[in-house]
């Protein structure tokens, strides 16, 4: 579906915020098996370790990533579970999410910027469990321009009124991405043409 939506490209790049797994239910490792690299980033050891064994090509990152440089809990249900989150609100409806420890968090374009991410790549996968628009905010969208960008919305679960009504929806609308899909929580976004 990506590639149907502008990112095909034979070598391409991408960033995975919110990874966890380098293989299961990764929207990247089809990209990686194609030839592409990028940047894998989690805040959680084990899920970066793995990722570092798994996929050789790509720079894996440890960190917590947010609009801003904070201390926060990490919070999960379980040992790499998807769902860690450092979205307080977020693991407050869950009783039994745990706190595992704190983070510092920074900027996705602080990460980027000391990795050497190109300035224009083909795509921005952003999966953090409530806290994706504070990862989104966190980007710098006037140096770095993703060509797709897929976000974890939960309002999206509610139907495509509510996705179009959400924060993640108007600030990617208002930086130039237009909804291409999405798919319960997953939205892609595309890039428009300058004009």
């Amino acid at each position: 579906m990506f590639l149907q939506v502008g990112a095909s490209t034979e070598r391409g790049f991408y960033v995975d915020v919110g990874c966890h797994h380098p293989r299961r239910g990764s929207n990247t490792f089809g990209f990686y098996k194609a030839g592409w690299c990028g940047i894998l980033i989690d805040m959680e050891e084990d899920k970066v370790r793995v990722a570092q064994m798994a996929r050789k090509r790509d720079v894996v990152v440890q960190s917590a990533i947010s609009d801003r440089a904070e201390t926060l809990n990490i919070y999960s249900p379980g040992e790499f579970s998807t769902n860690a989150t450092i979205d307080p609100s977020a693991a407050a409806h869950h009783p039994d999410y745990h706190r595992l420890s704190a983070v510092t968090t920074e900027t996705l374009t602080e990460v980027l910027d000391r990795c050497d991410c190109p300035e224009i790549f083909e795509f921005l996968n952003i999966d953090c469990e409530g806290n994706d628009f504070r990862v989104l905010k966190g980007l710098s969208l006037v140096k770095y321009e993703p060509k797709v960008i897929c976000i974890e919305i939960w309002e999206s679960k509610a139907g495509l009124d509510d996705l179009v009504a959400s924060d993640i929806h108007t600030y990617l609308s208002r930086h130039d991405y237009e909804l291409r899909s999405w798919a319960i929580f997953s939205a892609i976004y595309v890039r428009k043409p300058a004009s």
